[in-house]
């Protein structure tokens, strides 16, 4: 009889139990595919020689578990308190608090099972086609067809997790329907009619910790004058971080409140057909969605930043490769012949107008001043006094033409004797250099005229180099013995070229001078590929809990506001304008957590970016394409669940 009963309720109900095994069915597909993709180990071991691929499975797994739980505890909650009136019936027809219980049990048994079975079988897919894009980015020699379609191992372990998650959730039906007597059940929506009773002061409060939280997170660009480095980083992330949950808090407690309450004072403005509705609709439910407004801020939050820390993380060392490898392949020339040695095995694979090699002659110079830069003390060579590498002007340009750079120094026609050009190693640091007087060798006084980050070799031969003029060049090379030759090679997509770095890495294998932009960036994508690629996953996850929580609180809301709706169309209101003000409704909950957290976010990702990376790029607006990215994607998850949101919200008042 129960059986039955179970069986046909989530039949006639499968509208509206749809996206719960949707949700349910995604997450546990995730879950099937990272735990095969960490027993994978003919993927595992060639991408990497450690556990790490298993470590950050596992890791992401953990937070896969933790979301199951919470968002099938969330979930069946919510189901039972939407049901609360059918189950005060049953109570009434003379069915006992345990067949109930067990009918619960039987209907979340049929839902695990059920979204077990599409767990797998979607997982599986998942995991094949995300092998497949592994093998094929990083042209691995392994036969796909090889690796087992479906693991029993991960089967089992997939079905024991879930059967414990189900227990899990009986167990919190029970703690439900013990609280609850026969009144409670059959008048459940009674309860969540508190109106809240917004507080200036506390508003107040949470708007200025809030914009305290942000003025410290800006404080980080100052640099070394900012508080951060005065005080220390740990104590001032505490404070920050501390700023910005009270700020949330007391924030959605009574400054949102207290904005809608203005509103509502407003006669011009709240006097409308739809906002007299909306407002006080919103005010109404406030004190009981001001937990989950919260969490759904913060998560959102920690969600984009994320999501943009990892972009950021993956993209910005693949960017620094232009800078950190001047032009697509360079290094030190061993002899005279060096150069004319690479030209001729280049030609056995290319024609000679597709590449070009450059032998650029570098003079190491000693300065004193009083305003020597930092790049002058780094030393490449083990034992080496600080000094300058020294390139003429004319040298300069060919490299960056020949690299295909533009910078302002190109414009110059020539350079004096007592004028150079300082290429700076990092950026994001304030200049001071500008101007400097340096006496190089103890015999020539120069000046600098310009500072560029337009370097024209790499940062594995030089770091501190200095752009001198022609005849100055020649004077240092005259009366200084350290002097060494650098070969760059370049040509239209030769940075990319896997063929003419085999070529060069063969002749000169032991050269550890040896550097190759296609090396490079093929080094940190074989290195970050997994772990940005389970960060994505875990992303994905919290995206679906932060669309389910939005989804479930604003089908709950209108459910027990359905005999609000029904009376609004004995008034008068037409079914469009029902809709036009769920809609509104919908959007002012949506548009809460989606604004705060996208600010909370774009703070963080500040922070780190000052605070975590050494930015040699000089670009200000580096934070721009990760948080550009972070936030198409959380939008366009926004927008899909928005409008499932909002037809399911359409067929309530239907």
């Amino acid at each position: 009889m129960l059986f039955n009963i179970a069986w046909k309720n989530l039949k006639n109900n499968f509208g509206f139990y749809s996206l719960y095994f949707g949700s349910v069915s995604l997450v546990i597909s995730i879950f099937f595919c990272l735990m095969s993709f960490s027993k994978n180990h003919a993927i595992s071991n060639k991408i990497s020689s450690s556990s790490r691929v298993e470590l950050m499975c596992n890791v992401v797994a953990i937070f896969v578990i933790a979301f199951v739980i919470f968002y099938m505890t969330y979930s069946n909650k919510f189901f039972v308190e939407r049901r609360m009136k059918e189950l005060g019936i049953y109570l009434l027809l003379g069915y006992s608090k345990p067949a109930i219980f067990l009918l619960l049990i039987i209907e979340n048994i049929f839902i695990g099972a059920i979204s077990l079975i599409i767990g797998v079988i979607c997982g599986t897919i998942l995991h094949k086609g995300i092998v497949m894009l592994i093998v094929y980015f990083m042209g691995l020699s392994i036969d796909v067809s090889s690796i087992i379609f479906i693991n029993n191992e991960v089967v089992l372990i997939t079905a024991i997790f879930i059967t414990l998650v189900t227990l899990f959730v009986n167990l919190s039906n029970v703690f439900i329907l013990a609280k609850v007597s026969l009144l409670d059940l059959v008048r459940i929506e009674k309860k969540f009619d508190k109106i809240v009773t917004p507080r200036l002061l506390t508003g107040i409060i949470g708007f200025t910790f809030l914009t305290l939280g942000y003025m410290l997170a800006l404080n980080m660009t100052q640099g070394k004058n900012s508080l951060w480095s005065t005080i220390g980083f740990s104590p001032m992330a505490l404070l920050t971080i501390f700023l910005v949950i009270s700020g949330t808090i007391l924030g959605v407690y009574s400054f949102i409140p207290m904005c809608l309450k203005f509103i509502k004072n407003k006669s011009k403005i709240f006097f409308r057909e739809i906002t007299i509705i909306i407002v006080p609709k919103f005010l109404q439910k406030v004190r009981l969605n001001s937990k989950a407004l919260i969490i759904l801020i913060l998560l959102s939050a920690g969600t984009l930043t994320i999501c943009e820390v990892s972009t950021l993380t993956y993209w910005y060392p693949i960017a620094s490769v232009d800078r950190i490898i001047a032009s697509a392949i360079e290094f030190k020339a061993q002899n005279i012949a060096q150069k004319d040695l690479v030209t001729n095995e280049l030609l056995k694979y290319m024609n000679e107008n597709e590449f070009e090699v450059i032998d650029t002659h570098i003079v190491r110079a000693t300065a004193s001043s009083e305003n020597l830069p930092i790049e002058y003390s780094v030393a490449q060579d083990k034992g080496r006094i600080p000094s300058f590498e020294c390139i003429s002007y004319q040298s300069y340009i060919n490299l960056l033409q020949s690299q295909g750079k533009e910078g302002k120094e190109i414009l110059n026609s020539s350079l004096n004797d007592n004028e150079v050009i300082l290429i700076k190693y990092r950026g994001d640091v304030e200049n001071k250099d500008l101007g400097a007087m340096y006496l190089l060798n103890g015999a020539h006084n120069v000046k600098v005229i310009e500072t560029s980050l337009n370097n024209p070799i790499g940062f594995n031969t030089s770091i501190g180099t200095l752009v001198v003029s022609d005849s100055l060049f020649e004077q240092l090379t005259k009366t200084n013995n350290e002097i060494f030759s650098v070969i760059s090679i370049n040509g239209e997509n030769l940075r990319n070229s896997e063929i003419v770095y085999n070529v060069i890495n063969d002749l000169l294998s032991d050269d550890i001078y040896l550097g190759s932009a296609y090396k490079r960036v093929n080094d940190i994508q074989n290195e970050n590929s997994v772990t940005f690629l389970l960060v994505i996953f875990a992303t994905v996850i919290f995206l679906i809990a932060i669309g389910s929580i939005l989804y479930f609180q604003n089908l709950s809301s209108i459910i027990y506001s359905k005999n609000d709706f029904d009376i609004l169309a004995k008034v008068g209101y037409s079914e469009a304008k029902l809709k036009h003000i769920i809609r509104k409704q919908i959007r002012l909950y949506f548009s809460i957590p989606y604004i705060i957290g996208a600010l909370h976010s774009l703070f963080a990702v500040i922070v780190f970016k000052y605070a975590l990376i050494n930015d040699i790029l000089g670009n200000t607006n580096i934070v721009i394409i990760p948080i550009l990215i972070g936030i198409i994607i959380f939008s366009i998850v926004y927008f899909i669940y928005y409008q499932i949101t909002k037809f399911s919200c359409y067929k309530v008042i239907s």
